[in-house]
C-alpha cells in the first residue's frame, strides 16, 4: 500500500508539470505560415483559425530568428508589426520591410486564444536590399537624404542628433558619422577624381568636406548678394546670386586656391527669385533657367514663359550664351510651377522642358514625350551615365508607384517597374522615400521614424532592382 501511495504521489506532480507545460508552451496544431515576395513586399499567409476562444493574431518580424513564445516570456513586443482581430483574415502584406544586412527577414505569426497561444512555424524571406537601424534623442526627427549614385553613397543628416552619416549602399554599411553644428544644402560631386561633399549654410558660406570621411577641407564665403543657386564642375565653383533686386550674376571661384576668377551678369529682371543654375558635370556647359511673367490681354490674366539659356564655359566663365528656343520650351503656361521641372541630364544632351513629360534632345533638336496612360503627370530624372531615363508619377498626381525606364538616345521603353514606395508624400515627418537610377539599376530607399519614450528609432531601408 505504501508503495502504491508513493507511486500515486509521484504521478500527480508529474501530471501537474505536464499540464503547466501544456499551458505555457506554444502549440502549433497545423497553424502553418507561408511567405512569398512580390515587388519588395512580403506576403504572409497562414491557416485560417476556427478554434474557440479566439482573441487575435499577432504578426512578428525580425532580422534574426524569432524564438517560440511562452506565456511568461512572450516574443519581444518591438518585433510586432501587426495585430488582426478578425479570425477570417489569414493574410498580411508587409510593404515596409526591414531587412538584415544580407537582405533576409524572419516572420512568425502567433494565435492568441483565451487560455493559450499557438505559434506558427518561422518563415524566412530574402530580398535584394538591406536595412540600417539607429537611435537619436528627442521625440521628433527631421532628416534629410542626399543621394550620390556616382559613388554608391547616401548622406543622411539627422537634425535631432546634429550628425551627418555617409552610407555606402554597395557595402551596405555606414562609413562615417560626424557631428555638424548646422545643416545646409548638400552637393556631392566627383572633383579632381575624388568624392567631395559641399555644404552651403545660412550665412552663404560654402564648405568642402571629404565625401567618404567627412573631414573638413576649406570654406568660401559668398559676399555682397543673395545666393540663388550654386554648382561645382571641374574644380570650379559657380555661384548664382542676386546683386540687387534686378541684377543676377554668376561668380566663378577656383577651388584649388579658393579665389574669385570673375563674374558675369546673366539676368536683369525684377523676378530674380525664379532664377536657377545647373552645371553639366560631363560637358563644358552651364545652364541658367528662369521664367518671365506678363499680362496676356487675349486671355485677360498673367501667363508664364519658361526661359533656359545655355552657356559654353570659356576659361571657366560663362560665354557664348544661346537661348534654348524650341517652341515646347518657351510655350506659355498658366502654371508657374512648370518652371521647376526644367532639368538637364548630367551630360547636357537632354533637357526636361515642363511637367507634361516632354524632353528635348539637343542632338537633333527633337521632342520626346514620356508621359503615358499610367503616368500622366511625370517626374523625370536621368541616370548619371546618360543611358537611361526614369519616369515616375509626380507627387501632385494620383497615388501610383508605377515607374517606367527609357533607354537613351532612342527613348525606347525598356522596363515598367513598381516602386516599394508610394510616390505621394515623398517627405513627411515620419517617412522619407524616393527612387533613382544608378546607371542600369533602380535604387529605392525609405527612411522611417518611430517615436517612443522620448526616443526616435530610425530605420533606413534600401532595395535594388536591376533593369534587364
Amino acid at each position: 500500500m505504501k508503495g502504491a501511495l508513493k507511486h500515486i504521489l509521484f504521478v500527480f506532480p508529474f501530471l501537474f508539470i505536464c499540464l503547466a507545460c501544456k499551458k505555457e508552451m506554444p502549440v502549433r496544431s497545423g497553424f502553418e505560415l507561408s511567405a512569398t515576395t512580390e515587388n519588395n513586399t512580403v506576403i504572409l499567409n497562414w491557416t485560417p483559425v476556427f478554434l474557440s476562444g479566439f482573441k487575435s493574431v499577432n504578426i512578428y518580424r525580425s532580422v534574426s530568428p524569432i524564438p517560440d513564445p511562452l506565456f511568461n516570456k512572450p516574443i519581444d513586443p518591438t518585433l510586432l508589426i501587426g495585430t488582426i482581430a478578425d479570425r477570417t483574415v489569414a493574410t498580411f502584406r508587409d510593404s515596409s520591410v526591414v531587412l538584415g544586412s544580407g537582405g533576409t527577414v524572419y516572420y512568425k505569426v502567433v494565435l492568441n486564444l483565451e487560455n493559450r497561444v499557438i505559434s506558427s512555424n518561422e518563415e524566412q524571406a530574402s530580398l535584394n536590399g538591406f536595412s540600417i537601424s539607429y537611435n537619436s534623442p528627442g521625440s521628433s526627427n527631421g532628416s534629410h537624404v542626399t543621394t550620390f549614385p556616382e559613388k554608391n553613397l547616401f548622406y543622411i543628416f539627422n537634425n535631432n542628433a546634429g550628425t551627418l552619416s555617409v552610407i555606402d549602399y554597395s557595402q551596405k554599411k555606414i562609413l562615417k558619422t560626424a557631428s555638424f553644428n548646422q545643416w545646409g544644402i548638400l552637393r556631392p560631386v566627383i572633383n579632381n577624381g575624388n568624392a567631395e561633399l559641399f555644404m552651403m549654410n545660412n550665412n552663404y558660406t560654402i564648405s568642402c568636406y571629404d565625401g567618404l570621411t567627412l573631414m573638413y577641407k576649406y570654406s568660401i564665403s559668398i559676399l555682397n548678394g543673395t545666393v540663388r543657386d550654386w554648382q561645382i564642375n571641374d574644380n570650379y565653383l559657380y555661384v548664382l546670386y542676386a546683386f540687387n533686386s534686378y541684377t543676377v550674376k554668376v561668380r566663378t571661384y577656383d577651388l584649388s586656391n579658393q579665389t574669385l576668377v570673375g563674374e558675369k551678369t546673366v539676368h536683369n529682371n525684377y523676378n530674380y527669385l525664379t532664377c536657377h543654375l545647373f552645371a553639366c558635370t560631363q560637358s563644358n556647359k552651364l545652364f541658367f533657367k528662369y521664367y518671365t511673367e506678363f499680362y496676356n490681354g487675349g486671355v485677360g490674366f498673367s501667363v508664364y514663359r519658361n526661359v533656359c539659356v545655355k552657356y559654353n564655359l570659356v576659361n571657366h566663365l560663362p560665354a557664348d550664351s544661346v537661348i534654348v528656343t524650341h517652341a515646347v520650351m518657351k510655350q506659355d503656361s498658366l502654371n508657374s510651377g512648370s518652371y521647376y521641372n526644367i532639368q538637364s541630364s548630367a551630360d547636357g544632351n537632354y533637357m526636361t522642358c515642363n511637367d507634361d513629360g516632354e524632353v528635348l534632345s539637343f542632338a537633333d533638336n527633337s521632342i520626346h514625350n514620356v508621359s503615358s496612360v499610367n503616368i500622366s503627370n511625370p517626374r523625370v530624372s536621368y541616370s548619371h551615365d546618360g543611358n537611361f531615363l526614369l519616369v515616375k508619377q509626380n507627387s501632385s498626381g494620383f497615388n501610383s508607384n508605377l515607374m517606367e525606364v527609357y533607354a537613351l538616345p532612342g527613348f525606347n521603353l525598356v522596363a515598367s517597374l513598381k516602386s516599394p514606395n508610394s510616390t505621394l508624400g515623398q517627405n513627411t515627418s515620419s517617412m522619407l522615400k524616393d527612387d533613382f537610377l544608378d546607371n542600369d539599376s533602380l535604387v529605392s530607399y525609405n527612411l522611417k521614424h518611430t517615436f517612443s519614450n522620448n526616443q526616435t528609432k530610425s530605420v533606413f531601408t534600401v532595395f535594388f532592382n536591376r533593369i534587364d
